[in-house]
């Protein structure tokens, strides 16, 4: 009969947390009162913070218990926990600063602020277990989240791949996606500007303040293509003229989708949409011309003696840590001079030795390069007899 009680006064912490954090607010502001003298707001400062300390000490213990019986990670709650347990002995510490006190001194109200700092910031990481690190950024304008240091993954649309476009899902893998790159930002759970949510289906289909956006089977009448058809400057056009625009694409094969019913489930092939209208949502196996490779990018003085040595010397793309040598200017490099090569020789993947004066006897040095991709011999002295030794290079 007992057992379910501790796991619901856990449940209760969203509810009693709410209790401390207005009594403390109202306290931490009546130090900041203007006063003469004695200060007739004292009274209620103390009940505030020793009726605040006692509301902290509650939510937290019920804390501890949703995270007991919940299965919160550590690492998730501890912050939250701790700045909890910090505001609830500020509390206390600051009940008995001011309970002999006539006069709020100037000490006072330093803790007073700095209490109320830790209570904002404890209350900021209890907001993100419950709604996301996001929830107070993700209605800011794009340019203020990057300015906040927010990491923003914009939505990409549809993709899809060559071997199995055909059996795609045509609302789940191209209509949502195209909603969510294009509409998704005004229209979501959190921000249902004009109480409009197109984050799925099901809250399209319930519509918004201006009635139903989609009607199956009739586009002409679907809210919800209709605007994308309207002139930019008509104030009804939707997405705004100043957001990012459906391509006529996207726009066909929405139309398309409510033609045939807007339903949730159904192919591509079903849909019979061809491989030309979403040509430029199938995503290309492009191969890298250079291998993949974990080493790091080379400072520019960590090049200086090739350089000295008359070798040019950089990286094959930027940011790479592989490696472009020729010997351009170094005309007299020899078969001898290949051990100023040697300590970057993992890292070669274009080597160019046209014009110079090595010879056959230099091959076997070339087989020791693993990322050797493009290798010019042009007006060498190599023979040619021992480059089938070059075929190990992968």
């Amino acid at each position: 009969m007992t057992e379910f009680l501790l796991p619901f006064l856990g449940r209760m912490h969203p509810v009693l947390v709410h209790l401390p954090i207005g009594i403390l607010v109202f306290g931490i502001l009546l130090c900041f009162f203007p006063q003469n003298g004695k200060n007739p707001l004292l009274p209620s400062i103390r009940l505030a913070f020793l009726i605040g300390g006692i509301a902290a000490l509650a939510a937290g213990l019920s804390g501890f218990l949703q995270y007991q019986f919940e299965g919160f990670a550590w690492e998730d709650v501890q912050l939250h926990l701790i700045g909890g347990v910090i505001t609830a002995v500020g509390s206390f510490g600051m009940y008995a600063l001011v309970k002999n006190t006539e006069v709020l001194s100037t000490k006072i109200r330093v803790f007073a602020a700095v209490l109320g700092l830790i209570l904002g910031i404890t209350g900021h990481w209890g907001g993100n277990l419950t709604h996301g690190e996001d929830y107070f950024t993700e209605v800011l304008p794009a340019d203020l989240q990057s300015l906040l240091g927010t990491e923003i993954q914009p939505e990409k649309g549809p993709q899809l791949t060559e071997e199995t476009w055909e059996n795609a899902q045509l609302y789940a893998e191209v209509i949502q996606p195209i909603l969510n790159k294009n509409c998704k930002s005004c229209h979501n759970p959190r921000n249902r500007k004009g109480e409009l949510d197109l984050s799925s289906l099901a809250a399209m289909r319930k519509g918004g303040e201006e009635g139903m956006v989609l009607t199956a089977g009739d586009a002409a009448h679907s809210m919800l293509f209709a605007r994308l058809l309207l002139p930019k400057e008509d104030e009804k056009h939707m997405p705004p003229a100043e957001k990012n625009q459906p391509s006529k694409k996207e726009i066909a094969l929405i139309e398309r989708w409510i033609k045939s019913g807007a339903k949730e489930s159904g192919t591509l092939a079903a849909a019979g949409i061809s491989k030309k209208q979403i040509e430029r949502f199938i995503l290309k196996n492009e191969i890298p011309f250079y291998p993949i490779s974990e080493l790091a990018p080379l400072a520019v003085d960590s090049l200086a003696d090739l350089k000295e040595a008359g070798l040019f010397a950089e990286a094959v793309e930027s940011g790479s840590g592989l490696l472009k040598v020729t010997c351009i200017n170094l005309p007299t490099f020899q078969d001898s001079d290949w051990k100023i090569l040697a300590s970057v020789q993992s890292r070669i993947a274009y080597l160019d030795l046209s014009g110079t004066q090595v010879t056959d006897a230099l091959v076997s040095q070339l087989e020791a390069l693993p990322n050797l991709t493009v290798l010019k011999l042009n007006s060498t002295g190599i023979a040619g007899n021992s480059l089938n030794n070059l075929a190990k290079l992968t």
